[in-house]
């Protein structure tokens, strides 16, 4: 989980959360992991709207199901429903071993939530890392994956 990260566009963030995702145990391959959001990018994009966007990638490249959020200090350009640059992030990342059911309640749970203006706006107020990855996990039942 990452707050508060600078970067000048998606592949330049994909490529951060790819090596930060190697540190902490999500993977051993930032690069076909990298390879694997690209791709993903390439067949539609993940932007969403309100400034949320929600790459993911169900890899190889991938040892264990992981999300990890990042805030960006500036928006980024990224094709979103809005027209508008994306502020914040929510890597999504399954093996192959996971890719049924879990990725699609993931993707599911962490949808719904940002249907909800009120789970935009909290986690929006937050920034202590353990905090943001607290209320994640409580509101898209990830311990339940």
């Amino acid at each position: 989980m990452t707050v508060s990260v600078n970067v000048a566009d998606k592949e330049s963030l994909l490529k951060k959360i790819s090596e930060y995702a190697e540190e902490i145990g999500f993977t051993n391959d930032p690069e076909g992991l990298l390879g694997s959001f690209k791709k993903r990018e390439e067949e539609y994009s993940t932007g969403l709207q309100d400034g949320f966007a929600i790459p993911h990638a169900k890899s190889e490249a991938v040892e264990r199901v992981g999300i990890i959020y990042v805030r960006l200090e500036k928006p980024i350009e990224w094709k979103t429903y809005d027209n508008k640059p994306v502020t914040d992030v929510f890597a999504l990342m399954v093996p192959p071993k996971n890719a049924g059911n879990t990725h699609l309640k993931m993707l599911a749970n962490l949808s719904t939530a940002l249907l909800e203006d009120d789970f935009k706006q909290n986690l929006k107020t937050l920034n202590d890392s353990q905090e943001i990855a607290k209320y994640i996990r409580k509101k898209i039942g990830a311990n339940k994956l």
